[in-house]
């Protein structure tokens, strides 16, 4: 190509029934488990996919609600809907770290009510079968483990899965739908 252009072609392929015969197409199902992963901390999370409804850029301005858990950082307006943050760093009683360009909002879905869970990056979205999951019984019996799925071996680590239906108590959630219901 002249001048480092490119040429861009129409055209079709016409294949013969015999050239047909050669091709294959193969599909397979699995059973398993959709996840999105991200990252916190020096440990990689995962959630059911089915529960993430969007990705977000950390909003500008949160506003902080008086009387709210240390862990929910603020609300924002987010397209008409009022969405309560959680911090997991602080769910998770771990240090706390600046947020940067790859901090993330992953809105979930809870009982029809959506919720930010700030996370430091996003990962990757992986399926995980169900023989690779690990159960919570199995593991350490002096740490709460109501809001953990599971571990999920994958080739190359291991991914924590979150039970985003139990991350907050019953009380908890119940004081985050009565926010909403005053505003």
């Amino acid at each position: 190509m002249e001048n480092n252009q490119s040429k861009n072609y129409l055209g079709s392929v016409n294949l013969s029934d015999e050239d047909m015969e050669d091709m294959s197409l193969e599909v397979s199902y699995s059973e398993g488990t959709r996840l999105i992963t991200f990252i916190l901390g020096e440990e990689k999370y995962g959630l059911n996919i089915l529960k993430v409804r969007e990705l977000i850029s950390f909003p500008e301005g949160l506003t902080r609600i008086p009387g709210m858990p240390d862990y929910i950082i603020g609300m924002f307006n987010l397209r008409g809907l009022v969405i309560p943050v959680m911090d997991l760093r602080e769910k998770f009683k771990m240090s706390g770290e600046e947020r940067h360009e790859f901090s993330v909002i992953i809105i979930v879905e809870v009982e029809n009510k959506n919720i930010g869970l700030t996370v430091d990056s996003v990962s990757d979205v992986i399926f995980v079968k169900e023989e690779d999951i690990q159960e919570t019984t199995e593991l350490a019996v002096n740490v709460d483990t109501k809001f953990i799925k599971g571990v999920a071996k994958t080739k190359d680590e291991m991914v924590i899965l979150l039970d985003i239906d139990y991350l907050l108590s019953k009380a908890e959630f119940d004081t985050l739908l009565e926010e909403d219901i005053e505003e």
